[in-house]
Order: C-alpha cells, then sequence, then structure tokens
C-alpha cells in the first residue's frame, strides 16, 4: 500500500471478487485536494450479495479516517448502470447532478450521474449522543484539556494545565453540583467531542460566569472531528434538554480568536462583555 491509498477489499470467505479504490492519481494534491474519486468493480458471479456496498462502505471509512483532509469523497457511474447507482445510494451517496455527454463507452455518447458523499454527511449519520456517567471523569479530562483554545503556530500546552484551579474548576468532582449537566457524542463507538454545563459562581469563578443563577457551558471536540457539525449538534442538542429546566439563559467565554464565534452566534448567543482577549456571551433560553 503506498502512502496514498489504493486499497482493494476481499470480503468474506470468497477469493478476490471486488475492488474499490481511491486511485494514487484520484487523490487530487491541487485546489481540489480536500476532494477524491473513487472507482469500483466486481466480478459478475458475485452480483446481487451486497459485497459492493460494504466495499465501498469500507473504503469511506479507511479514506475519512486516514486522510483527514479528505471532504468529500464522488463517484461518477454511468447512466444506463442503474446497478452502480443503487450500490453508491445504499452506501450513503448523494446525487448532486448529471453530466450530460461527458464520456464514450463502445462508440456511445452517454451521460455521466456525479455521486457524493461529505464527511459531515457520513459523521453526523453515525454520530449519537449519550449521557455523563461517573466513570467518563478521565474522557472529562480528556475534553477540558482539548477545549484549550491555541491560535494558530502556537506551541500545545502542557497537559498539567488542566490541574490550574481556574481551569479545574471546570470538571472537578463533576456531576455533585446541581446544574452539572453532559453528554458526549460518540461516533463508531468512539467519543469524539462532549458538551457540558456547570454554574461556577463560588470563590474561583468561571471565565463566563454572569450570575449564581445561570450555567456556564463548556465544549470540545477532539482535533480530528473539528470543522464538520459534530459539536453544533452537540450545541443544539444540550440546549434542547435544558430549555425544561428553570434555567433563564446560558453563558461562555470564548477567545475572540476562536473561529467558534460565529457558530455561537448562529445558535443565537450575544456578546454581552469584552476584555482585550475574550468576549463573554450569552444564549436566552426559550422554555418548552
Amino acid at each position: 500500500m503506498t502512502d496514498k491509498i489504493n486499497r482493494i477489499f476481499e470480503l468474506r470467505e470468497w477469493e478476490l471478487t471486488d475492488a474499490a479504490s481511491l486511485a494514487e492519481n484520484a487523490l487530487h494534491t491541487d485546489v481540489d485536494r480536500i476532494t477524491a474519486e473513487m472507482g469500483y468493480f466486481i466480478g459478475e458471479k458475485y452480483w446481487n450479495r451486497g459485497i459492493m456496498t460494504e466495499a465501498i462502505k469500507q473504503m469511506v471509512i479507511y479514506a475519512f479516517t486516514h486522510f483527514p483532509h479528505l471532504r468529500k469523497i464522488y463517484a461518477t457511474p454511468y447512466d444506463f448502470n442503474t446497478a452502480s447507482h443503487r450500490v453508491l445510494q445504499k452506501a450513503g451517496f448523494e446525487r448532486e447532478a448529471i453530466l450530460k455527454q461527458a464520456a464514450i463507452k463502445n462508440g456511445e455518447i452517454i451521460d455521466l450521474h456525479y455521486y457524493s458523499l461529505l464527511k459531515s454527511q457520513w459523521l453526523n449519520r453515525g454520530v449519537v449522543h449519550r449521557f455523563f456517567k461517573p466513570d467518563d471523569f478521565p474522557l472529562l479530562e480528556d475534553l477540558l484539556y482539548e477545549s484549550i483554545f491555541l491560535p494558530e503556530g502556537i506551541e500545545p500546552l502542557p497537559r498539567d494545565i488542566i490541574k490550574k484551579p481556574e481551569i479545574n474548576n471546570y470538571i472537578k468532582d463533576f456531576g455533585e453540583k446541581k446544574a452539572d449537566f453532559c453528554i458526549f457524542a460518540e461516533f463508531n463507538g468512539k467519543t469524539v467531542g462532549g458538551a457540558w454545563i456547570r454554574i461556577l459562581d463560588g470563590e474561583i469563578k468561571g471565565y463566563g460566569n454572569i450570575d449564581s443563577e445561570t450555567p456556564e457551558l463548556a465544549i470540545a471536540v477532539f482535533k480530528k472531528y473539528r470543522n464538520l457539525g459534530i459539536g453544533t449538534g452537540l450545541m443544539l442538542q444540550l440546549i434542547e434538554m435544558i430549555a425544561n429546566k428553570t434555567y433563564k439563559q446560558l453563558s461562555l467565554s470564548v477567545q475572540k480568536e476562536n473561529y467558534a464565534v460565529k457558530m455561537y452566534q448562529k445558535l443565537g448567543f450575544e456578546i454581552v462583555s469584552e476584555n482585550e482577549y475574550d468576549y463573554i456571551m450569552v444564549l436566552k433560553l426559550v422554555q418548552n
């Protein structure tokens, strides 16, 4: 296997029957390098067994997990090859367009159908949310560390920074305070992010503390899974879940350089105060 991607799947106990590959020259290196073209083939005697659908699904998993820069995988089956269309549809691909008179096959000019799967679509179809459990505390520590924003080019901070009282305050003895509430996002059985709230109005106040009645929000998505809508999904789920509680608003603190500012604003958070580096933002909750 090359350092790019060219993978053949041998499924079950059969002899080599099918292939699904992203050829080396299909992994683009220029302005379209965030996309890759998929090709596939299966011997006729093995048609209609679900083999190719499974091969494509496995190829998608491999490509999106091993090449983080990829945002889209696409395929262009012939117009007449309806079986190929169905295989892509079963694997989660959607038809974006029909490319008129785009190819020639056996001397006949034919249309190509452009099917694609976005990484964000693939992830979100498989993402499930679950509640915090007492044995999740090490995971909450990992997410607390991930939640610390670092501008581009800044060296990672030491792990033990989360032991600082003003930072550890966000997770210390989590679950023991009345307002403590946390949900995780999981994909393929692996936790990829989390969002939690607690009221931090004690001696050590939270960076986004407003008052003793307003929970403060913290959120983190592991780097590999960022910019794919997972954080937004976590926020929406958490907001919906706590809307039935007695809280009137949520607060948070975010560095001005953090791209998440735009996400918070899209969700309805408004800037209520700021200092040289940070915004404090508040979301008014609508009771269900």
